[in-house]
């Protein structure tokens, strides 16, 4: 509560939580998103979302005459749904109107690797090469999709989480099984992989 000012509090409600929703639907639409975004990124879109959380509350008081609780519950909830919206069928849609009428081939992130790490088809395999040439393999990443940490956890520094399946010394050797990392009497096994150890990953998704 330290961190919030005195004077937030003192603000009208419906201007409170525009304000809450806003940023709410904000953060869930950008997760994964937000490292390298500026302060002017977030109040432009804390605003923009911000814009329809109010129409909503207003909406709900002036013409359904809900009561105040039963308004912000359904702004809020309206926020939500917007930032979940537009992080999984929005934005991808919006860039994609972008690239077929040629104004821009970017998505506006700082690196390949959040673009990868940020795309939401589910992953089905995942290889990583160690700087020492040998290979990390999970052959079938939903096996692991209700384990801790999910199938995989690719790190906004560029490390890794993986469940370790098969394992490879080099280039041209086979692939071997590695212990199971699903045991019934010792649990989930997941492997921790520093940036400055990979030298390269390989990652299937669904098309």
């Amino acid at each position: 509560m330290d961190a919030i000012k005195p004077d937030l509090l003192t603000l009208p409600w419906p201007t409170f939580l525009t304000i809450i929703s806003g940023y709410v639907a904000y953060h869930i639409a950008n997760i994964g998103r937000r490292e390298h975004h500026k302060t002017g990124d977030i109040v432009v879109s804390t605003v923009v979302f911000g814009f329809f959380a109010a129409f909503a509350y207003n909406f709900c008081r002036i013409v359904f005459e809900f009561s105040l609780v039963w308004s912000s519950v359904v702004t809020f909830a309206l926020a939500i749904l917007l930032g979940a919206g537009w992080a999984t069928f929005g934005r991808r849609i919006f860039e994609g109107l972008l690239r077929k009428s040629n104004v821009t081939h970017s998505d506006d992130l700082p690196s390949a690797w959040i673009a990868l790490a940020s795309t939401r088809r589910p992953a089905t395999q995942l290889t990583v090469k160690l700087k020492d040439g040998s290979w990390l393999m999970c052959d079938n990443l939903k096996r692991f999709a209700t384990s801790p940490n999910g199938p995989c956890v690719l790190g906004a520094k560029g490390d890794i989480l993986m469940y370790v399946t098969h394992t490879q010394s080099e280039i041209g050797v086979s692939f071997f099984s590695a212990p199971d990392p699903l045991s019934d009497q010792w649990g989930h096994e997941i492997t921790y992989i520093p940036a400055d150890q990979i030298a390269r990953v390989d990652l299937r998704r669904e098309p």
